[in-house]
Formats: C-alpha cells, sequence, structure tokens
C-alpha cells in the first residue's frame, strides 16, 4: 500500500515495485544505523582533461549526442494529436510530434528547401509551415504544399517529407536518436540501451499520466559533466546544503548499476520511522530521494510528490558551458490557486539550492581546472555513482578516454 497522499491522486502505484522498495529501504537503515555509506572498492582518479579537453568534447558530442539516445522528456507532453517539441540542446535540431493516427514522430527540424528550422517551441499544430517560404508539412512530416511548385519540378518526389529520426516512446517516457539511421529506421527499442532491470522500474512509475508543470532552462560556466557530477553524491550535502536541504537528509546512500546506468538512492531524516511501521506501508519516493542517471546526460529525480528531469548538454562547443534544461512533472493537473503556489514554491526552492549553490560551486571548480592546478581529481569509496558514471564514460569513449 501507497501512502495516502498518492492514493487521493488517484495512482494505484507510482514507484518502484514493493518487493524492491521494502530491500532499497532495509540497505539504507541499515546504513542509517550503522551510520556508513554505500562504499566503492576504491577510489577514482579521474583526468582533469575530462572537463577541459576541446577535442575530448568534441568526441563527447559525436559518440554520445549524435548516436546514443537521448531522453526528450515524457510523453505526456506530447498526448494529443498535434502536440509538438522542439529541442536543439543536443546541437541537432529535432521536432517531435504526435501524428493523427497517434504516433509520436521525430525529424530533423530542417525545411526541405532552404533548411530553414520548420517550427520553433512547442505547443499545438494541425500543420508545419516553414516561416522562410512557406513550405508545408504533415504531422507525419510529409510535404503538402510548395508555393509556386512549378518552379521545383520533380522536388517533392526528391524530397517527400522532412529527414526522420529515429525515436522510440516508452515507460511513459520518449527518446530519439539525434542523426538520422544509416538504414533509415524510425524506431528502436530503447529497453536495449536501458537493459530489463532498469526498463522494469522504470515501467512502474506510470510516468505517461504525469502532467508536466514547468521548465527552465539555465547557461553556466562549467562543462556538462560537472552539472551532472552534483546529482552524484550526498557527500556533500551536510557542507554545502547545511542552510537548505541538510536537514531533510541523512548522509546515507545506496547505489545501484544498471549497465552504464544508475540509481542512487539518499535517505531522508524521517527514514527512521519506517521502523515502527509494517513494510506493506513502506514507500521509497517519500523516505528517499531517488536519483536514476541515464546516460549519456539525463538525471531524473524522484522527490515525494514530484519529478524532476535534469538534461544537461554541451554548449557553443566549449568545454566550460553548459546548457541545463529542468523539467518539472507532478502527478495531477494544478486544480486550484493554492495548487500553484505549492508548485511554484517547490520548483523555485529547487533552483535555490541547485542553481545557487550546486551549480555556482561547480562554476568554481571548472575555473580551477582551467587554472593548471591539478592534473586529475580524486573521487572517494563514499562517492560510488560518481565513480560508476565516469567510468561508463571512458568505456563508452574508448580507450583514450582512461581514467589515471
Amino acid at each position: 500500500m501507497l501512502c495516502n497522499h498518492i492514493l487521493l491522486m488517484g495512482f494505484e502505484e507510482v514507484t518502484m515495485r514493493q518487493p524492491e522498495q521494502i530491500a532499497l529501504l532495509k540497505r539504507l537503515l541499515h546504513l542509517v544505523e550503522t551510520r556508513t555509506t554505500c562504499m566503492a572498492e576504491t577510489p577514482y582518479r579521474n583526468p582533469v582533461t575530462t572537463y577541459t579537453d576541446p577535442a575530448r568534447l568534441q568526441r563527447e558530442q559525436r559518440e554520445l549526442f549524435h548516436r546514443e539516445p537521448l531522453l526528450i522528456g515524457f510523453a505526456s507532453e506530447l498526448a494529443r494529436p498535434g502536440d509538438y517539441k522542439t529541442d536543439d540542446y543536443s546541437g541537432v535540431p529535432i521536432l517531435v510530434v504526435r501524428g493523427r493516427d497517434g504516433r509520436l514522430r521525430a525529424f530533423l527540424n530542417v525545411c526541405r528547401h532552404r533548411g530553414a528550422k520548420v517550427v520553433a517551441g512547442c505547443g499545438s499544430a494541425r500543420v508545419f509551415s516553414c516561416p522562410y517560404h512557406a513550405w508545408t508539412y504533415d504531422l507525419a512530416g510529409q510535404v503538402t504544399h510548395i508555393p509556386e511548385e512549378r518552379c521545383f519540378p520533380d522536388v517533392k518526389a526528391e524530397r517527400p517529407s522532412l529527414a526522420p529520426l529515429p525515436l522510440c516512446e516508452k515507460h511513459g517516457l520518449v527518446w530519439v536518436i539525434a542523426m538520422p539511421a544509416a538504414d533509415g529506421a524510425t524506431s528502436f527499442d530503447v529497453d536495449a540501451w536501458l537493459g530489463a532491470e532498469l526498463a522494469d522500474e522504470l515501467e512502474a512509475y506510470n510516468f505517461a499520466v504525469w502532467p508536466h508543470y514547468e521548465t527552465r532552462v539555465l547557461h553556466k560556466k562549467m562543462n556538462w559533466k560537472l552539472a551532472i557530477d552534483t546529482f552524484h553524491e550526498g557527500y556533500h550535502i551536510g557542507a554545502l546544503h547545511r542552510k537548505t536541504i541538510a536537514p531533510l537528509f541523512v548522509n546515507a546512500v545506496d547505489f545501484k548499476a544498471f549497465g552504464p546506468h544508475l540509481r542512487m538512492s539518499i535517505a531522508r531524516s524521517k527514514i527512521i520511522r519506517l521502523k515502527d511501521k509494517p513494510e506493506s506501508e513502506w514507500d521509497a519516493m517519500w523516505n528517499t530521494a531517488l536519483v536514476y542517471t541515464m546516460l549519456p546526460n539525463a538525471v531524473l529525480v524522484m522527490n515525494g510528490d514530484h519529478a524532476e528531469l535534469w538534461r544537461i548538454f554541451p554548449e557553443e562547443n566549449q568545454v566550460d558551458r553548459s546548457v541545463v534544461a529542468l523539467s518539472f512533472y507532478i502527478p495531477k493537473p494544478v486544480a486550484s490557486d493554492e495548487e500553484k503556489r505549492h508548485w511554484d514554491a517547490n520548483v523555485d526552492l529547487t533552483m535555490l539550492f541547485v542553481e545557487q549553490e550546486d551549480f555556482a560551486v561547480g562554476e568554481s571548480i571548472q575555473a580551477g581546472f582551467l587554472s593548471g592546478a591539478q592534473s586529475h581529481t580524486v573521487y572517494g569509496q563514499n562517492e560510488p555513482a560518481l565513480i560508476h558514471f565516469h567510468r561508463s564514460l571512458h568505456q563508452m569513449m574508448g580507450p583514450s578516454a582512461h581514467s589515471l
């Protein structure tokens, strides 16, 4: 049984399977009682060039952001025919749209005439008309109208549609590969990327019915991996966040790898109260912060009554620039001014401690890296998620991207 607050929202299950919840919470309770945390086998030394080498950044953009599945968002944002969103963060202009047949499709957001963006932002449309010369496309990406078409003989046959991209809608989430498939494929099964265990865990959350509340975008002076690093250890919470969220958490962290991906679970201070409750009433979402990282760049945080999706990308082809898109998802649509005030305050608080505390330190670290003060950084045994993330990236990048 889940807590009453969730049940009142009309959800039968919005968290991981009950056996996994109980096992996780037992591990965390043990860590809290023994005043320890999940540990890696050894410390890990990561070259500073991981964050400062322009050649590495180019390889990351090519190997990670253009060839691997990128999490675009929750399918609930694109629920109805005509719903669309654009996404340029990978450096590739992407358009995702729900067709009249209910199928979600992805395209390069590039007009087949002169290459202008066909549409900007997000919303709902019946057709897409390029703002440059009004070449028009239907929701399936097909060219339906070319003004003065007589001047373009055979062009519609040569270029009948926007260039398609591979897309997968599954587990209430949407992934896109930012480059066209060599064989022209327009779909793929993301479970081959996630692995069966992580796929099953994501499926349990029923993300397809979580409404999108708000997205905020930040532009930071640090490498994209530094922005992600802040989500991968609880070691800093007591010091950096002592005036904001530190009282809510205990430095007891569980770590689990799903192939290259991971889940980090941080115990909330109130978790000790579970000892007085039957296991049937235990709920992970209300007693932990659950942090899922799906490589290369998506961090999904399950935080009690809401979900945060952090999508982090390199920006301007600069090693010390990143763009961070935070999307808030909530269990039901806002029904009153009181609820809106609640969610506005929730977003504001998240932005306060992440942007003004975590990311401010991240920018100072980037400046320190560029100063040449040290050749590598050291991750302690009490930072296993951080170690796993960078090991996975190094493995994906190949032999030349090695740690010390």
